[in-house]
């Protein structure tokens, strides 16, 4: 079925594992908005067009899945141009963006956004659906200093398992959810009024109304003292498996033969959790997070992943940039903010860190 006439647009940045497994699932909704794919590159629009301008997705069960009928928009020299040119005219897209799907390595969202920054406005949402923590103070110090005129923000928690396999052509690996949480813009600054959180509301109800009606998806929205502790749920087990599963070059189970450490990590991160600003008098912060509680639920979760490689193995075995400052560097950053030392996280953060300059 093709978009519907006056149906709001998405465009979707990054098409990875989650960006692709997002813009099929966005496509499979029977009142689906018209989607446009940010690519970044001319090759990508090569890739599009040999996997016969579709998306493919292959189920749990082997079935394979496509979709079609995407726009397309790709980045030269940092513009964004409509594909294919109208009259063949290479045209820079005027497009202003209403609601944004961003997912991007958060090492790359400041500069991925920079090119849009013109096209985003107060009457915009961004989804971010990222690993790690802390991307948003980035882009706003960095892009969107202005409160007044700066887009409305969701936060979004994807614990589905996907791989990419090629461009365009994703096995949905592990059915799970999507969790989604809108950032309430008095969180920047009280200088404002509350006002603006209802009006932050209104323009990001479509994003929050209209991926729970995807099956495949399985999205909720929460409250955003709800979402967030459901990211920082994951952020632990990260913080956790990424940093040391990295400078092991070790698969998740490495992970059950260091419980010392595990104890150590998660006490600094529990502390910090029970002493953020924006989870006090929320009920069952402190049930929640309690060390006991954290490290079982950590644990269940690499129970379940033990033969996984997490992608801070990937990344260093391959020189790139690991996520590292988001993950354990969060956890540093909000320590030193509410007083509690976390020289475990600090310490792996470093170390990470080092090993990628040594490998570059």
């Amino acid at each position: 079925m093709s978009p519907i006439k006056d149906q709001p647009r998405v465009h979707i940045l990054g098409l990875g594992s989650i960006g692709t497994f997002t813009a099929h699932s966005v496509s499979e909704l029977r009142l689906k908005p018209a989607v446009t794919l940010l690519l970044h590159r001319d090759s990508l629009v090569d890739a599009y067009r040999e996997s016969g301008n579709q998306i493919a997705l292959e189920t749990r069960e082997g079935d394979v899945v496509r979709s079609s009928g995407y726009a397309l928009e790709v980045q030269r020299e940092g513009r964004w141009y409509q594909h294919p040119a109208p009259l063949r005219v290479p045209t820079e897209s005027p497009t202003i963006i209403q609601h944004l799907i961003v997912s991007v390595k958060s090492t790359q969202t400041v500069a991925a956004l920079q090119p849009l920054k013109h096209r985003l406005s107060a009457e915009s949402t961004i989804l971010f659906l990222q690993n790690g923590c802390g991307m948003i103070d980035d882009i706003n110090s960095s892009i969107f200093p202005d409160l007044q005129t700066r887009p409305n923000y969701i936060v979004g928690v994807v614990s589905h398992g996907v791989t990419l396999n090629q461009p365009f052509h994703v096995t949905h690996t592990g059915f799970a959810a999507m969790s989604l949480g809108l950032v309430p813009r008095s969180t920047a600054t009280s200088a404002f009024p509350s006002s603006l959180v209802s009006d932050s509301s209104i323009s990001s109800k479509y994003l929050l109304d209209c991926l729970p009606l995807s099956p495949r998806l399985n999205a909720t929205s929460y409250s955003y003292p709800g979402v967030l502790q459901i990211q920082l749920e994951k952020l632990a087990v990260n913080a956790f498996c990424n940093p040391l599963c990295a400078l092991n070059d070790a698969k998740n189970a490495f992970l059950f033969t260091i419980p010392d450490t595990r104890r150590k990590l998660l006490t600094e991160i529990s502390k910090v959790i029970l002493n953020l600003p924006e989870l006090q008098n929320v009920p069952g912060v402190r049930e929640r997070f309690a060390i006991d509680r954290l490290e079982m639920t950590v644990n269940e979760i690499l129970t379940r992943t033990a033969e996984t490689t997490c992608s801070m193995v990937w990344d260093l075995r391959a020189g790139r940039e690991t996520e590292v400052k988001y993950i354990s560097g969060y956890w540093v950053k909000r320590g030193k903010e509410v007083g509690v030392p976390t020289p475990v996280n600090e310490s792996l953060m470093q170390k990470v860190m080092e090993r990628g300059c040594r490998l570059k």
